[in-house]
């Protein structure tokens, strides 16, 4: 028979071996265990970005070229084709993973940028007029159509002017006059740019409405020409 002492010291042995090979178990088990991670979510990880932040980005990039004038984006049209078919193409690897209205935003986006380079092309062979787009710049802008010099506190009543022109008369103008009042509105972003950082921020609140409104109207211009010469 075994002493208490004896027993006790096998049990306390007996118990540590457990643990022990517990512990072995736990650490293989534990090393076995692995997450796969599809490709697009570690893409997305590593990136920050994914196929609606794209189309995001997109929006955001097509905005910013049409408040642009038109030397500087001329000049630039090599660059901007280039970039808007890398932004395409990397939605596109992903579509399926859109919502059916980010689809259709994507096909809208895709629809205005054709349109606005057409634009942009047409422009560079038929460069406008100087004494006509002086004629243009007095009647959509009146007492501020000398845009270099409009101050950043009128800023807001230039945009309200140009704008009441649009409202009042676009109905009747022609593809041809279109182009001259996008300038027009080019020249004003440009200037808006200039003095950004002294404008209140209630006026650049009126004025990005105002922006939103201008590119609206011309949108829906710009469709109802591409209809039109689809018809003929």
């Amino acid at each position: 028979m075994l002493n208490n002492k004896t027993t006790y010291l096998i049990g306390l042995l007996a118990i540590s071996l457990l643990w022990s090979c517990e512990g072995n178990r736990t650490a293989q088990d534990t090393e076995e265990i692995t997450v796969d991670v599809p490709a697009d979510t570690a893409r997305v990880e590593r990136t920050g970005r994914t196929v609606g932040d794209r189309l995001e980005s997109l929006r955001g990039w097509m905005n910013e070229k049409v408040e642009r004038g038109d030397t500087a984006i001329q000049r630039e049209m090599p660059g901007i084709k280039e970039d808007f078919r890398k932004r395409s193409a990397e939605i596109e690897q992903n579509l399926d993973s859109l919502s059916a209205d980010s689809k259709a935003e994507y096909a809208r986006l895709k629809e205005r940028y054709e349109r606005w380079e057409n634009r942009q092309e047409r422009r560079l062979n038929t460069p406008l007029d100087r004494s006509e787009l002086s004629q243009w710049e007095e009647q959509l802008l009146r007492e501020f159509n000398n845009i270099e010099n409009i101050a950043p506190q009128d800023m807001r009543e230039a945009y309200l002017t140009f704008m009441g022109v649009v409202r009042a008369k676009r109905r009747n103008w022609t593809q041809h006059d279109w182009d001259y009042v996008d300038n027009v509105y080019g020249q004003l972003n440009q200037r808006r740019r200039q003095v950004e950082n002294q404008i209140s921020n209630s006026d650049k609140l009126k004025i990005r409405a105002l922006q939103a409104e201008y590119l609206t109207l011309e949108g829906a211009a710009d469709a109802q020409s591409t209809m039109r010469n689809m018809r003929n």
